[in-house]
């Protein structure tokens, strides 16, 4: 805003007309009418009468202008050129921090939207690995192989009565593991142990995770977000 817009709407707003105004402050009316009119260029003594009239400082009614008037306007007036000076540093200072904000939302949004789409903090994988049952200290980890165990030099009978007993000890275990644990492993509990075998293939099995969804969909929002601040900022603040 203008000062000449400012001193119009202001005495406007205080139910005054131009010689009212003009012997409160105490200068001639045609003068302010050169001034509401962008026709005159006060002194900061002027500002001062006028602002005063409205129960105002200078500063106060100088700050509610446009900085880049001031600065076009005013600027011949030192006190109001240091204020300027420090209005339009702040101003920068701001903006600085707003594209700032917006370059971390944009990337913030890029690494969202890769981390969700690409599993990488909760995978879209799944590897799963079967146990038949707990093997006792001393046994084999093949314990439970359907077929005979070679390094035990197993025979025919030794092979049958493992079957009837294993019947009795199954004990069936199935983990879904997020990452690949190799093609077999060991859990112990205490003395015992159970032997587990990958079932699926050594890449997993692809599954649909929600909350990679969920994190696709903030990435893209905050890229978006990221995106219009710049613009904003652009368009209307830099001015």
């Amino acid at each position: 805003m203008k000062l000449g817009e400012k001193i119009k709407q202001l005495r406007n707003d205080a139910g005054l007309t131009q010689p009212e105004l003009a012997e409160k402050a105490q200068i001639e009316q045609s003068y302010l009418s050169k001034l509401e009119n962008e026709k005159g260029t006060p002194s900061l003594e002027v500002i001062e009468k006028i602002a005063n009239a409205f129960d105002l400082t200078s500063m106060v009614l100088i700050e509610s202008l446009d900085i880049s008037y001031i600065q076009q306007q005013l600027s011949h007036i030192p006190e109001i050129a240091v204020q300027a000076a420090e209005k339009d540093r702040l101003k920068q200072a701001k903006i600085k921090m707003w594209y700032l904000q917006a370059v971390l939302l944009i990337v913030l949004g890029i690494a969202g939207y890769f981390i969700g789409t690409r599993g990488i903090l909760i995978s879209n994988q799944i590897f799963e690995y079967y146990s038949a049952g707990i093997i006792e200290v001393g046994e084999p980890l093949d314990r439970y192989k359907s077929s005979r165990i070679r390094i035990i030099n197993e025979n025919g009978t030794e092979f049958d009565k493992r079957i009837q007993e294993n019947k009795k000890r199954l004990d069936e275990k199935l983990l879904k593991e997020s990452h690949y644990r190799g093609e077999s492993f060991v859990e112990y509990h205490g003395q015992q142990r159970r032997y587990f075998e990958l079932k699926s293939n050594r890449f997993g099995f692809r599954i649909h995770s929600k909350s990679n969804d969920v994190i696709t969909l903030l990435g893209i929002m905050s890229f978006i977000s990221g995106w219009f601040l710049m613009f904003f900022i652009y368009r209307f603040i830099r001015k």
